[in-house]
């Protein structure tokens, strides 16, 4: 159905209205005065489409708001409402902090582990300037 325009010509009233083109000749009263309203040519809504990007899911090119919106359905998503982003964010940012803060209990729980003689070689590596990184992978490097 069209989203017809009446203005009120008496107190300059606008009012947008959805409905069937058999009823767009239909009097209308105005909200405000009660007064009969006249209908306007107004210009139609144009969206534009979406710009091609990469599927953060599978990789493949998604071109055009048809085709973003198969490969949600396709792939059983959704896209975020408002504030639900800022809060996904947030959520994987705790996440990443807890997960960081295990490994370094694993780390530390790994040195401890250690036989003495290896601790004190490691300390002694540490104060002379060796650089240590923790890398985050699948399985231990060989």
């Amino acid at each position: 159905m069209p989203v017809y325009r009446y203005r009120c010509y008496t107190c300059n009233a606008q009012r947008d209205l959805l409905s069937k083109i058999d009823n767009r000749d239909f009097p209308v009263d105005c909200p405000h005065c009660s007064q009969l309203m006249t209908r306007e040519i107004a210009a139609p809504a144009v969206r534009g489409d979406y710009a091609g990007y990469s599927c953060p899911r599978t990789g493949r090119w998604i071109e055009g708001r048809r085709a973003h919106e198969e490969n949600l359905k396709r792939l059983g998503c959704r896209v975020f409402e408002a504030g639900e982003r800022q809060e996904f964010d947030a959520n994987k940012k705790r996440e990443a902090a807890a997960f960081d803060a295990r490994i370094e209990n694993t780390v530390e729980e790994l040195i401890h582990a250690m036989p003495l003689e290896k601790r004190e070689a490691l300390a002694i590596d540490l104060q002379n300037g060796a650089n240590v990184e923790v890398v985050r992978g699948s399985k231990p490097p060989t």
